[in-house]
C-alpha cells in the first residue's frame, strides 16, 4: 500500500462527483423515447449507451485511485451541477435537448479533468485521469457534431453511416472548436470533495 496523498483526494472526489452526475443524467436521458428509446436517432442512442459504459469505468477507476490516495470514494453527484441537471431534465423535449444537456456535463467534466490532471501526484493516477479526460473530450466532440446536425432541423442527417453529400460543411470541424483545450469551466478541486 502506498502512503496517503491527501492533495489527490479532493481532485479525485470532485472528478468522481461529476462522473456520478453525468452517469445518472445519461441514465435519465437514455430512458426518454427520444434519448435512448425508439424515436431517438441511432447515433445518439449509441453515444448514450457507450457513455454509460465509459462513465462506469471512470467511476470505478476514480474510486480506486481515491482509496489508494487515502480518501473515501465519492458516491454523490456534484453539488454545483446537480441542481442545474435537476432543473433542466423536466425541460428536455427532444434529441436536441438531450444533446444540449449531455454537452453541458461533458464540457465541465472534460475541462475539470484536463485542468486537474497536472496536480496529481503520480504518473499512474495522471494517466488514469488523462484517459478519462480524453474520453470526455471525444464525447463532447461527438455531441457538438450531433448538435450541429440536429440544429438544421433535418434529423435524417443524424444517421450512421451519414450521407456525406447532405452534411453541412461545418459538420467535419464543429467537434473541434478549440486549438487549446479550454479549462475556464473546470470545477474547483474541492467542489465535490467528501465532507
Amino acid at each position: 500500500m502506498t502512503a496517503p496523498v491527501p492533495a489527490d483526494v479532493p481532485i479525485l472526489q470532485t472528478a468522481s462527483s461529476l462522473v456520478v452526475l453525468s452517469a445518472d443524467t445519461y441514465s435519465s436521458l437514455q430512458a426518454l423515447p427520444f434519448g435512448g428509446g425508439p424515436s431517438a436517432p441511432a447515433p445518439l442512442r449509441d453515444l448514450l449507451a457507450a457513455a454509460l459504459d465509459a462513465l462506469a469505468r471512470a467511476r470505478t477507476d476514480l474510486a480506486t485511485a481515491t482509496r489508494r490516495a487515502g480518501g473515501r470514494a465519492q458516491t454523490n453527484a456534484d453539488p454545483r451541477y446537480a441542481p442545474v441537471v435537476e432543473q433542466a431534465l423536466p425541460t428536455v423535449r427532444g434529441p436536441g435537448d438531450v444533446v444540449g444537456l449531455a454537452l453541458t456535463l461533458e464540457d465541465v467534466l472534460a475541462q475539470t479533468l484536463v485542468s486537474d490532471v497536472v496536480e496529481l501526484s503520480t504518473p499512474e493516477v495522471r494517466r488514469t485521469v488523462a484517459g478519462h479526460a480524453a474520453a470526455a473530450a471525444r464525447r463532447k466532440a461527438l455531441l457538438l457534431t450531433l448538435q450541429t446536425l440536429l440544429s438544421t432541423g433535418r434529423t435524417e442527417l443524424v444517421a450512421s453511416p451519414p450521407d456525406l453529400q447532405a452534411l453541412p460543411p461545418s459538420a467535419g470541424t464543429v467537434g473541434f472548436p478549440d486549438v487549446l483545450f479550454p479549462t475556464e469551466k473546470a470545477s474547483p478541486a474541492t467542489e465535490g470533495a467528501v465532507r
